[in-house]
């Protein structure tokens, strides 16, 4: 899978980094990333309005000294009037700059903003701040695989217990092939005889069944225990679980990393449901998830008991 990575790069001699691979090495450096690279190139400041309302940049490079204006005109129009928190490099060949307590003044308290003085290592620090971009969007996809194999723990632990509550209930074959019947909803598994036949016992076809169908089976073969306590208890608590793990699962499979105005989340679509994820909301998924795994683990004791 590929992830696009959006650069919006304006310089009225912008040519010149094309000309000398500049751009291509970008390019190229991006690619070797695992990223495809989507450079817009703005020649002339006067249209940079139809560009920044354009896209969701990840990164917005920029001439300080344009023929038309300065950088701080570019940022004030970037940051206050089209509110977007995206990383923004500047680059100058005008040592002056540093010194200019104007220019100072114009930047100062600017988040995610860079100032590289010097062409001659521009390339190095285009690469370098792409990487710490890269970074935070690989941190929030790191995540996201850490969830999706949490959940994934879940499910089978639950497949786990599901085989020691059939033994414990003393379940016969007649009565694993009732809850098959039961939980038979497409046109397909109604053809239970033959189905069953197919895997020919509860063992094999359990763990091939959807998410959601084991749990409601998982759950069926604990409501005959709730008199304890306990059990009760857990049931009472796992009645979130189909939000919490099921659908964030789901979820997370059809999730793509975006920078949204300067803000990291997975978006996607699922059954024509639009959903976002953030690093704050990771977070709750995370303790979510955390909680379920310890009732789980209580669960086991109890069971053993």
């Amino acid at each position: 899978m590929k992830f696009e990575y959006k650069i919006l790069w304006i310089d009225n001699d912008l040519q010149s980094y094309i000309d000398n691979d500049s751009v291509n090495g970008i390019e190229v450096f991006l690619l070797e990333k695992g990223f495809e690279p989507i450079i817009e190139k703005v020649f002339d400041e006067a249209n940079l309005d139809q560009f920044i309302t354009k896209h969701n940049y990840d990164l917005i490079i920029s001439d300080y000294n344009l023929n038309n204006t300065t950088g701080d005109a570019v940022i004030k129009q970037i940051r206050e009037e089209k509110q977007l928190d995206t990383e923004i490099l500047f680059y100058t060949a005008q040592n002056s700059y540093m010194n200019n307590e104007q220019v100072m003044k114009n930047l100062a308290f600017k988040e995610r903003l860079t100032f590289q003085v010097g062409r001659d290592t521009l390339l190095q620090k285009i690469e370098k701040v792409i990487e710490l971009t890269l970074k935070k969007l690989l941190e929030l996809n790191a995540t996201r695989g850490l969830i999706t194999a949490a959940t994934s723990d879940l499910d089978s632990e639950i497949e786990e217990i599901v085989m020691q509550l059939i033994v414990k209930h003393n379940k016969s074959d007649d009565d694993l092939k009732q809850i098959v019947t039961d939980k038979a909803f497409t046109p397909l598994e109604k053809r239970v005889s033959s189905f069953w036949d197919n895997y020919n016992n509860f063992q094999n076809y359990f763990h091939k069944i959807d998410a959601i169908k084991k749990w409601e089976i998982f759950r069926d073969l604990l409501k005959p225990l709730n008199a304890q306590a306990e059990i009760k208890t857990f049931l009472d608590h796992n009645k979130t679980y189909q939000d919490q793990v099921i659908k964030i699962r789901n979820q997370f499979a059809h999730a793509k990393g975006i920078d949204d105005n300067g803000v990291l989340k997975l978006k996607g679509q699922v059954e024509g449901q639009d959903f976002e994820f953030t690093e704050e909301s990771c977070v709750e998924i995370r303790k979510n998830l955390l909680t379920h795994k310890r009732n789980i683990e209580t669960l086991r004791q109890e069971l053993n008991k």
